[in-house]
């Protein structure tokens, strides 16, 4: 049994520095380029025992930009031309015009330091003169231990680069009687981290019997001597039947006669070549290429047998993951995936993940797919970002109260549809975002939500969404490092009114305000006219809605008719798909009210906070 309890890593990748202290299992979610596969690449630096032995890369230490000078001795000579052959005024002009370079500046060593608890009496004995006391948080302790203290150990991985040398070197070594001030380490030896409990699942065809397969890893551990020798009976198996395909008269003969053309057989050795020098063999006839060619083959329906590759990308990527599953069951061990799910439908993502996380000691899976992070508890859950170039990781706190447990069920409703996003919008309620989601499916592709990465998300489903919900949903989002803005509809001001839009404002980044008395539904209606609104509003029966038009005589009411109905009934997707398609026009105030959201997710944003969407005037018209 063995668990990670800190996680440091300086200058390593894209991540300058990250102290990550996870509660139990981790799966790693959160935007592009914000260091999930790093994370799960700096863990293997330090658990697999085989990465020192691949060599060294240069792109493992930490590289940032500036577009000033760097200093002198980071910059490369180069040759040019006398200044004498070019003329003055060119030399000028050239000067006025020149562009800064972004210089590339790269770090000279990095370090990623894991601390292991949870050790039972096997994986002590490994790092015996080596271990920690360690403190509640489970951390190294840094005071007088407790005399009951349990232990822990550390092991870093430090990698450095020569500029003068233009040489790499990168070892693991235990920190607690190591002195790297001084140039003095001691190093952990490769046989004492395979003997670590540690699983690593690596993407890649299923069932393969060639040595670098997960199958063959899986036969070999379960029982190395019979799978040899199945092995072994194929080979003979193959060889006796290559034999008497040789001896075969059609095909000694055609082999002759391919030898006895131009008279060239004797030409080929001591004595003249026939068939019976002539054998066949699989590839090169070594055991490794045999398996190499050996494929699995699948009957799944009336189809009958085919290969593996021919079933599509699904039926492998399930396979492939149940190949990973097995691997995880090894008793309390640390189990690394890198894009888990990737290629599996969303409940076979969940299902496996949650088979993982309940077999493994402690499971790291880094992923891009909701599904997979719903197998995990909310504190489990490593949110990463990054913005203008700097990373963070985030985590949630632990519940305080019952508002904070009502407030965590938002997680999984809401923002886990939202975990690759930048920023979300958070709106009143479900019919919002259905309304505003129409209207953004059916804008310029420039101009949609995705384009500027923001999720909408509801405050709540059904009766418990309202604005009263959006600061505790904008309080959870903060903790997972989402950038924040509400949507809000412009309510008539009262006591109630004004403190409810106080604190949104003080919970959120952003706020997009609705003019006054606007709510979600006029916004999607007004600025249309009665023959069209009627024209929509007919449609609503095929929906199994009564129309509210239909006993409506007076045109100047039908704006206010249809307003009442779609708040009482719901039907907002249903009566705007009626209405763009008789009008081929998009309501002017909910395209406001989108332009002012992408506005407001900007996080170098610095207008006012509060983004009031503009009343439609008399000239604005459809």
């Amino acid at each position: 049994m063995v668990r990670v309890s800190q996680l440091k890593v300086h200058d390593f990748r894209g991540w300058s520095s990250l102290d990550l202290k996870p509660r139990g299992h981790v799966v790693l979610a959160g935007v592009p380029r914000s260091g999930r596969s790093d994370i799960i690449a700096a863990l293997r630096c330090v658990l697999d025992a085989g990465s020192t032995r691949a060599q060294p890369r240069l792109s493992d230490l930490h590289q940032w930009g500036s577009s000033g000078a760097a200093p002198a001795s980071a910059l490369h000579q180069a040759t040019e031309p006398d200044a004498s052959d070019i003329a003055e005024s060119e030399l000028q002009s050239a000067a006025a015009n020149a562009v800064p370079e972004e210089t590339v500046y790269r770090a000279d060593e990095c370090l990623v330091e894991v601390t292991l608890i949870d050790l039972d009496p096997e994986v002590q004995q490994l790092f015996d003169g080596f271990l920690e006391p360690q403190d509640e948080q489970g951390l190294a302790a840094t005071g007088d231990p407790a005399p009951s203290a349990r232990f822990c150990v550390r092991l870093a991985y430090r990698l450095t680069y020569d500029a003068v040398t233009d040489a790499l070197d990168h070892f693991v070594y235990y920190p607690v009687r190591s002195n790297p001030a001084s140039g003095q380490f001691v190093r952990v030896p490769a046989a004492v981290r395979r003997a670590l409990p540690v699983v690593i699942l690596q993407p890649g065809q299923p069932l393969q019997l060639r040595a670098e397969g997960a199958l063959r890893r899986i036969l070999s551990d379960r029982d190395p001597a019979e799978t040899l020798a199945a092995f072994e009976r194929l080979a003979d198996s193959v060889a006796v039947a290559t034999s008497m395909l040789g001896s075969e008269p059609t095909v000694t003969e055609a082999v002759d006669a391919v030898l006895d053309a131009a008279a060239l057989g004797g030409r080929l050795g001591d004595f003249k070549t026939t068939s019976e020098h002539v054998s066949f063999a699989a590839e090169d006839g070594s055991l490794s290429a045999l398996l190499r060619a050996v494929q699995p083959a699948l009957r799944l329906d009336g189809a009958g047998t085919l290969p593996l590759i021919s079933h599509g990308s699904t039926v492998a990527a399930i396979i492939s993951a149940a190949e990973a599953v097995l691997q995880a069951q090894v008793p309390g061990a640390v189990v690394l995936s890198d894009d888990f799910g990737d290629q599996l439908d969303a409940p076979t993502a969940e299902h496996l993940a949650g088979i993982i996380r309940s077999k493994a000691g402690q499971a790291w899976l880094s992923t891009r797919r909701p599904d997979v992070v719903r197998a995990f508890l909310p504190a489990e859950l490593v949110r990463l970002t990054r913005h203008d170039g700097a990373r963070k990781h985030h985590q949630l706190g632990r519940p305080r109260d019952k508002k904070d447990l009502i407030a965590l069920r938002q997680l999984h409703t809401q923002l886990l549809a939202a975990v690759t996003s930048p920023s979300v919008a958070i709106t009143e309620g479900p019919h919002d975002v259905a309304a505003f989601g129409f209207v953004d499916r059916h804008r310029k592709a420039q101009r949609r939500m995705s384009a500027h990465g923001v999720r909408l998300v509801a405050a709540g489903m059904g009766g418990d969404g309202g604005t009263a919900q959006i600061p505790k949903v904008a309080q959870l989002a903060h903790e997972l490092g989402f950038h924040v803005v509400a949507v809000v509809d412009g309510d008539k001001s009262s006591t109630q009114t004004d403190a409810e839009l106080k604190a949104i404002e003080a919970a959120c980044d952003a706020v997009v305000r609705l003019p006054d008395g606007v709510a979600i539904e006029a916004a999607i209606v007004m600025g249309f006219d009665s023959l069209a609104l009627r024209a929509a509003s007919s449609t609503l029966p095929l929906y199994g809605f009564t129309d509210p038009l239909a006993a409506v005589t007076n045109d100047a009411e039908a704006l206010t008719a249809i307003i009442k109905a779609l708040h009482k009934y719901g039907y907002h997707e249903q009566f705007l798909s009626a209405l763009v398609a008789e009008t081929r026009l998009l309501p002017t105030l909910a395209c406001r009210a989108l332009d002012a959201i992408a506005q407001g997710s900007n996080p170098s944003h610095s207008g006012a906070k509060t983004l009031l969407v503009s009343a439609l005037e008399t000239t604005d018209s459809q």
